[in-house]
């Protein structure tokens, strides 16, 4: 992988690992907030019903309340917690702690409900302890009220382990978590990854090819620019005689041709790969498009003495009659152009299965085996020489096969050298889809 590719994918394995962290760690604090908040809300209802039953102790003692006994026997019974008694006008009788007894308590939350409800609860600071308490008071058979209460601080020290529990529990979970984020990261990133490696090695594939491209078309281009500008600086510069300027400007005139050309097959080759549109119903008669190719190059055929000739039966198939055409015209002039002289070239059609058959073959020089897989490749030629002074762009091969795989056909090549080259075009027939070749 390059360097840039391993650090995105590094990245991204930090990112997911801590999104999933974060997320574990956000589960965390809240499960155990509340968690802690039951916790300890059960601790303070255990110590609400402690004091209850303390409460329905003392008063089972006797019909009447004795303060100095039931004070010695809270006192014995729950040291660590305080009575107090008050009369029904709030006057207190008696305390476990020292008091003021003069204070008057009737003003008291939980005195004032134990007198309406029998029963009452309040938590506050206290201002004789200094601390939170929990105060839970109940109205005697007598009529007077007990009141008993603790601080909160002994139920939040017996809440303290279940905090330090629950820490521990949270930092198991938050390292087993990022174990497993880790691995969980490194397997979500890692299709990402080698998504990544594919895209990096497509494109750097395809800046291949562009530079390539470029090289190519801009040497394509040098050199008829090159003679163009060769004649032009001669007749400017007065070196060609009068009588010999028009075979300069008809020189000018064949590179000129020439660039018009490559310009076109540049263009439709760029057409065929970035529109690449097909039309549906589209179909054309195979033989018909051959027969027309035919008469058109009959001639050129003829100067190199080639013999043309053509043979099948009519075949519909599913592609524009221009683009059949462009196949056609680039495969026979191709066969016509590297032949020999009192050589053939035969072309035929057929159909086959739902498929159109087109075949070219020739008696010509043949295709070496190193390069009959490339000579599909945009600007490849075999005899770069005898291409360009034949007036070749290198593009026409390039345009066949980008037309076939556009319409869902294919293209294979058989050849051997100086014996000829036969060349297989399968297209589907109109009327049916592509199929398995």
């Amino acid at each position: 992988m390059t360097r840039a590719v391993l650090e995105d994918g590094r990245r991204l394995r930090r990112r997911l690992t801590a999104a999933i962290i974060a997320t574990v760690a956000v589960a965390l604090l809240i499960s155990n907030t509340v968690g802690l908040y039951l916790y300890r809300e059960r601790e303070v209802a255990a110590a609400r019903q402690n004091l209850v039953e303390l409460l329905n102790l003392m008063d089972a003692q006797s019909y009447y309340t004795d303060a100095e006994e039931l004070l010695g026997q809270f006192h014995t019974a729950a040291p660590d917690k305080r009575l107090t008694l008050i009369t029904a006008e709030g006057q207190v009788l008696g305390d476990t702690d020292v008091e003021d007894l003069e204070t008057n308590h009737a003003d008291r939350p939980e005195v004032v409900a134990a007198m309406e409800d029998g029963w009452g609860e309040a938590t506050r600071h206290s201002e004789t302890t200094g601390q939170t308490m929990l105060y839970v008071a109940k109205i005697f058979t007598d009529g007077n009220v007990g009141r008993v209460s603790m601080p909160l601080s002994s139920v939040n020290a017996l809440v303290v382990p279940g905090i330090l529990g629950f820490l521990a529990a949270a930092a198991a979970a938050l390292i087993l978590s990022w174990l497993l984020a880790r691995r969980v990261a490194g397997q979500t990133a890692k299709p990402v990854e080698e998504a990544q490696e594919a895209v990096a090695q497509v494109d750097e594939t395809l800046q291949s090819a562009r530079s390539e491209f470029t090289a190519n078309v801009t040497h394509e281009l040098k050199t008829p620019l090159t003679s163009i500008k060769g004649f032009v600086e001669m007749m400017a510069s007065g070196l060609v005689r009068p009588e010999d300027q028009k075979g300069c400007i008809t020189m000018i005139s064949v590179e000129v041709d020439r660039l018009i050309s490559l310009i076109d097959d540049i263009l439709q080759l760029s057409e065929l790969e970035v529109v690449g549109a097909t039309r549906p119903g589209e179909q054309t008669d195979v033989m018909a498009v051959v027969r027309d190719v035919a008469e058109f190059l009959q001639p050129a055929a003829a100067k190199v003495q080639v013999e043309l000739t053509t043979g099948g039966l009519p075949c519909q198939a599913a592609i524009s009659a221009g683009r059949l055409r462009e196949v056609v015209l680039n495969l026979v002039e191709n066969a016509v152009k590297y032949n020999r002289p009192g050589g053939t070239v035969t072309v035929g059609a057929s159909c086959q299965e739902g498929w159109c058959i087109l075949t070219v073959a020739d008696t010509g020089i043949g295709i070496p085996e190193d390069s009959q897989g490339r000579v599909f490749e945009r600007f490849y030629r075999v005899d770069k020489g005898r291409s360009r002074a034949q007036g070749g762009t290198g593009l026409g091969l390039a345009i066949v096969k980008h037309i076939v795989a556009l319409y869902g056909g294919s293209i294979t090549l058989t050849s051997t050298l100086g014996e000829g080259t036969t060349i297989v075009v399968k297209l589907p027939a109109a009327g049916s889809g592509p199929e398995e070749t």
